[in-house]
């Protein structure tokens, strides 16, 4: 079976340079919610509304996101916010938010219902991706640098049309626990990978965990990449849906877990950006 064509080399883990990061910190770790919108009538169905999963969506942005940003400030971590284009146009007031705590914000598509997909032609999806990234740029005063796709989708044009648009980072390729260099035909490109069955709407809803074992899950997860980390640094994402975490009955586990990170020495609480500078410097890459 081929590798993906010309996307990054094959690098074992266990063949590579010793990576420090910062203060000599064991893991990289940073919390990447999704701020996302449902339209109310959404292409698939433009004269019935779908009113319970707007109405789902719509309570991230109205309430979970509040209680999501509330623990971080107590465990003083800033967020890396992936806006999509509708959030961007639609609230201010979730910029202002994020801004107020020096949150780095990146680009995530369009919309909830409107994502990447195979049919799409080249010059379509490059209208789509720049149009996501000018709608975050306008909204924050700032170009974003990173991306994630809706629903983790690409096709094989994506990574080179990120690049070309001047993207250093995306979160779609979960492959590995280090970021690494990706080979865009122009530009450069890293990964930042989010480990998508690790996060909440996988492991929770689509996985069917209870959110106890959601919580038992990830602190494995993080002694797991500590301990190992020990040897050479490692990249620990969380990556946070508002309308799943936000709840009352599931927030009092995100805490449960950030505690329980905090508690260690040698975490890194960084951005996006403030990784892929750091591994950039270090490798050489």
């Amino acid at each position: 079976m081929a590798l993906a064509p010309g996307r990054f080399d094959y690098a074992p883990i266990t063949d590579r340079p010793i990576i420090k990061w910062t203060g000599n910190a064991r893991v990289a770790f940073w919390v990447a919610p999704n701020m996302e919108f449902f339209e109310y009538l959404p292409e698939s169905r433009p004269t019935q509304p779908d009113i319970p999963l707007y109405s789902r969506m719509d309570y991230g942005n109205r309430v979970g996101i509040f209680r999501i940003l509330a623990v971080l400030d107590k465990h003083g971590i800033k967020p890396t916010l992936a806006l999509d284009k509708a959030v961007a146009d639609h609230y201010p007031f979730l910029v202002k938010e994020g801004q107020k705590r020096d949150a780095e914000f990146i680009a995530h598509g369009l919309s909830r219902r409107r994502i990447i997909h195979i049919g799409m032609s080249e010059d379509d999806e490059r209208q789509y991706i720049r149009a996501s990234i000018e709608a975050v740029e306008k909204a924050t005063g700032k170009r974003p640098i990173g991306w994630s796709g809706p629903d983790f989708q690409e096709t094989p044009n994506t990574p080179n049309l990120l690049a070309a648009e001047g993207i250093r980072y995306v979160c779609d390729w979960g492959n590995d626990e280090q970021p690494y260099k990706m080979t865009p035909k122009t530009g450069e490109l890293y990964s930042l990978g989010v480990h998508a069955y690790l996060d909440d709407n996988y492991i929770h809803l689509h996985g069917r965990r209870t959110i106890n074992e959601v919580n038992l899950l990830w602190r494995e997860w993080f002694d797991g990449l500590y301990a190992d980390g020990a040897n050479t640094g490692r990249l620990m994402v969380l990556h946070l849906h508002p309308w799943i975490m936000g709840q009352p009955w599931r927030i009092r586990h995100l805490d449960d877990v950030l505690g329980h990170i905090s508690s260690h020495a040698g975490v890194w609480k960084a951005t996006g950006n403030e990784i892929i500078n750091w591994f950039k410097t270090q490798s050489g890459q």
